[in-house]
């Protein structure tokens, strides 16, 4: 072979960072090949511009890029190579890359399998690459050609990368461009692993005429669901945006506005959500208005998209999220199916859909350590019926219906730490958190498999039911009436709210979980007649059926998987939030939330106005809000840049506290908890520390706080006890006690403890996502500590639509035993209730009933007759690793009190009791999951 070594020599005594290849107008003069080769400009396809580097070679030949690259052992974990190829002829060889130092001396390669025609991502970081790596200063990278001669074309092509995608997608071209091994939990990446799975076959040979019923009948709801749910929107805006991208044939494939991922996307480029938008339009102009020529768009559209990589066996570079701009291309395919049936290249068709549906993974239960599982439910559960249900032979269909039903019910299983899926108190996860914007859409698909395959082989089983009744059921709980409440709203806290599939998710339960002798589960139907009061077919038919709607939910659920708890009276729900070492306290993107710090600051969020019952229709609006003054939160008012985000990326702070959250008796009664600690981050204040607490008893919550200190002399410390925008029918209320205050919905708060200080009026504040200004008329009103507090406190008591006689008797209604940096202990005359929050060490033998208990601790009781009903709870997930992500396992604490006299316990295995040299009682509790220990304490003399 012979080279240009003239060039190489000159170029390689240079340093390149990074050179992204314009094959526009001519050949870069650092790229050569070897004699008897060919490179040349074409315009036959490209992924950018208008021509790609063409390269007609010979067998073993090179192609060869002088571009010295200096690594070092930080670059080397982050650089690598990108490019599209295009190949006309699928074979079984490959290409190989090999990165060669000054000496000729390989030091990385990798293979490109040329196994399909069209074009294929080629992304690997050097890391991932194989070889000596020995030398890390390279002189250039060489392609060698496969053993037959052949032709390909490059382009979009940049190297060296100085930060290769951490989700660069293995494939069919790259089986091991990437290990993952960053976060090995990502589930849009591994497509191809799970195609290796082997797919054993286990259905019969032939199907009985019932079970191609029951096939018949699945397939028709899936044909009801895809009309109800396929997109019209696009109908009149497909065929303009199909002629803006200029789609045409060429060679063998096609010519156009690129496709590709979003990651790589710029201004000339389509992505997958343009792909969806075309075909759902085609398909819904042709399926409803009978358009023939929409049909002939849609297929070309679809051929399109496979040429240029959307297709089996291809990752697009990358292809996370992929799934939230895919979904309607299903239904789309559902409906038009028998046309897809009639088409020459159907298998491509075919195989692209089945592969990108990720059904592979169905051959398998569901991994244990799977993470992220409500993206898959939301965006890919429904694909994965189509696919499952798009093979000709009806064997197939019922095989891969058999392996799907297994998955999904071995999904529906509590997971461990902080990984994404359903947790032991019914949250539900996503970004390492408690997350209802993931969580509304994920329950409505797995609601909608359970209605199409509902009294059939395939239905979810009896325990994945269980599992996915706590989730529905807790979303219920903590929405009002279909809203959750700002500090659970992670980064978009204005908005989110129960889909219309997650309310049907309620009726397709009912069906599925009906008791023997009945149709359906009355609760569950009741349920969804409270949240959809419109006359469904389903609202029909249960109330046909004599059931009625639910009243609203009613007493204290405690939800410490997100350091939260919710409380319900008659119309109103009350929202704790704060966080700790396992509970992140916001999610803070650049331009998501940039002014969310303060949204687990101990909120005391009230949601109980509107019409129906809204976040908005409660005082909750963006425009003119105060980023500051979260009611119930405690936090240093800064001016709106210092609240800005302090980071470039995400930033979702964990406390070093690990004491927050809630408890609760009898279902009724609750009480949070949380030692506040800021974090150290630019603009934090670190040794911003207070003691809170908050106890719900009837219409009255009591707040608690001490120990309030800071250095920061520059900006106000305050506790916000309310702010609501103003409604229409606002009218003002007339103070007559300055510490006494009425919100503009009749809540009072008594303000026993602090200097109180109120505003109403105009307000100017920052939009989270484009800090565009914004105003609003709110009424506002906060407990002021001042700069710098040090050892502040307060307490106050809110009421709940109080009567006047409620209001005369508010603050005897309790009283307050200890309130300090020890423990807050209050005492609840209306209910007998005692309220008890330990955050350190207690030890009073003077008490006539609870004389010890452990740091960080909730205690609760309430005496009855001869016995007391007791609940002890620790809100310490206690999981040894603090990060993202984890698959640890929430672990077992053991938490002790001491009561005087002699008890025995009854109905609690988790409990322990001894008695001591003074004869009382010592009590035992493990407490796991942040889940209170609820027993009945009775008098030895009661037993004797």
């Amino acid at each position: 072979m012979k080279c240009l070594f003239f060039l190489f020599f000159l170029l390689s005594t240079l340093y390149v960072q990074a050179e992204k290849y314009d094959f526009e107008d001519a050949i870069p003069s650092s790229i050569q090949t070897t004699e008897g080769n060919h490179i040349s400009l074409s315009t036959t396809y490209y992924k950018e511009g208008g021509k790609s580097l063409e390269w007609d070679y010979q067998p073993q030949s090179y192609l060869i890029f002088h571009v010295p690259v200096q690594l070092n052992s930080s670059t080397v974990q982050n650089y690598g190579i990108t490019l599209w190829i295009y190949n006309e002829i699928p074979q079984k060889d490959s290409l190989r890359f090999e990165f060669l130092d000054k000496k000729g001396t390989v030091q990385f390669q990798f293979s490109f399998h040329l196994a399909a025609t069209g074009w294929r991502a080629c992304w690997i970081g050097f890391k991932h690459m194989q070889g000596k790596k020995e030398n890390l200063s390279l002189a250039q990278c060489r392609i060698t050609s496969p053993a037959t001669k052949g032709k390909i074309y490059l382009d979009r092509m940049t190297y060296p990368v100085k930060k290769i995608n951490d989700r660069t997608t293995p494939d069919k071209q790259m089986p091991d461009n990437n290990s993952l091994s960053s976060r090995n939990l990502w589930h849009w990446c591994r497509l191809w692993e799970w195609e290796q799975y082997e797919d054993l076959p286990n259905g019969p040979k032939k199907l009985t005429t019932q079970e191609k019923e029951t096939l018949q009948r699945i397939m028709e709801k899936v044909s009801d669901y895809c009309r109800e749910n396929l997109s019209r929107k696009y109908i009149s805006q497909a065929t303009s945006l199909f002629e803006s991208c200029h789609i045409q044939k060429s060679g063998n494939g096609y010519i156009g506005k690129p496709l590709v991922a979003p990651d790589e996307k710029s201004a000339e480029d389509i992505t997958w959500q343009d792909v969806e938008n075309m075909l759902s339009g085609f398909a819904a102009d042709y399926l409803f208005n009978g358009n023939l020529h929409a049909r002939e768009l849609y297929f070309e559209t679809f051929r399109y998209a496979i040429n240029q990589g959307f297709a089996y066996g291809s990752g697009m570079g990358t292809n996370h999220h992929y799934g939230y701009q895919t979904r309607q291309i299903y239904l789309s395919a559902w409906l038009m199916r028998k046309e897809i049936c009639q088409q020459p290249d159907k298998k491509d068709i075919m195989d692209m859909l089945t592969y990108w549906s990720g059904i592979q993974e169905t051959r398998k239960p569901c991994k244990e350590g799977r993470d992220e599982l409500l993206d898959t439910w939301h965006t890919l559960l429904i694909p994965k019926v189509i696919a499952a249900l798009l093979p000709e032979k009806d064997t197939e269909k019922a095989h891969r219906m058999t392996q799907l039903s297994q998955w999904l019910s071995s999904s529906l299983r509590f997971t461990p730490g902080t990984l994404g899926g359903i947790k032991v108190d019914g949250t539900a996860f996503h970004h390492g958190g408690f997350y209802p914007g993931y969580t509304t859409g994920a329950l409505g698909a797995v609601g909608s498999y359970i209605g199409f395959t509902l009294d059939t082989p395939y239905q979810i089983t009896p325990q994945g039911r269980t599992v996915f009744r706590l989730a529905l059921e807790s979303m219920r709980n903590y929405c009002n009436w279909q809203e959750w409440a700002l500090s659970l709203g992670g980064r978009h806290p204005f908005s989110g709210n129960m889909e219309k599939s997650d309310i049907e998710a309620f009726a397709m339960l009912a069906l599925a979980e009906k008791k023997e002798g009945q149709a359906f589960d009355r609760q569950l139907a009741a349920d969804y007649l409270r949240l959809q009061p419109n006359p469904t077919v389903m609202h029909n038919y249960f109330v046909a059926e004599g059931c009625q709607a639910a009243s609203n939910p009613e007493g204290f659920f405690v939800f410490n998987y997100g350091s939260a708890g919710i409380y319900r009276y008659g119309k109103y729900m009350v929202t704790l939030k704060g966080y700790n070492t396992d509970v992140w306290g916001a999610e803070i993107y650049q331009k998501d939330n940039r002014y969310g710090r303060y949204q687990s600051y101990g909120a005391v969020l009230l949601m109980g106005n509107g019409k129906p019952v809204s976040r908005k229709g409660s005082g909750f609006k963006e425009e003119g809000w105060d980023w500051n003054r979260l009611p119930g939160t405690t936090t240093i008012h800064l001016p709106f840049h210092l609240l800005d985000s302090p980071r470039k990326g995400t930033t979702m702070v964990r406390s070093k506290e690990n004491f927050s959250g809630c408890s609760s008796l009898k279902g009724k009664y609750g009480l949070f908890a949380m030692k506040l600690t800021e974090g150290e981050l630019p603009n934090f204040t670190p040794d911003f520390v207070a003691r809170k607490s908050v106890a719900c008893f009837g219409n009255r919550i009591i707040c608690l706080g001490s120990g309030i200190h800071n250095s920061n002399s520059d900006y106000p410390t305050e506790t916000t006890l309310f702010q609501c925008a103003l409604p229409k029918n606002y009218k003002r209320y007339i103070q007559t006690d300055p510490q006494i205050l009425r919100d503009p919905f009749g809540n009072y708060f008594y303000v026993k403890d602090g200097e109180v200080q109120q505003a109403e009026g105009l307000q100017h504040s920052f939009h989270n996502k484009n800090k565009k200004a914004t105003e609003g008329n709110f009424l506002t009103a906060w407990i002021n500590h001042g700069k710098a507090p040090q050892n502040a406190q307060y307490e106050y008591l809110i009421l709940l639509q109080p009567t006047a006689e409620e209001r005369k008797g508010a603050l005897e209604s309790y009283t307050i035993q200890q309130h300090d940096n020890q423990a807050h202990i209050l005492f609840d005359k209306l209910t007998q209730v005692t309220a008890c929050a330990f955050f350190e060490t207690y030890n009073c033998t003077q008490a006539p009933f609870l004389q010890k208990a452990d740091a960080e601790t909730l205690v609760m009781y309430k005496p009855e007759g001869q016995s007391v009903w007791l609940s002890i709870c620790s809100p310490n997930l206690n999981i040894s690793e603090k990060t993202y992500t984890t698959a640890q396992p929430s672990r077992p604490l053991i938490k002790q009190i001491t009561v005087k006299g002699k008890w025995t316990v009854a109905d609690n295995p988790q409990i322990r009791f001894l008695y001591d040299s003074d004869g009382n009682t010592v009590i035992q509790a493990t407490c796991q999951d942040g889940q209170p220990q609820e027993f009945r304490l009775t008098s030895v003399q009661q037993t004797e």
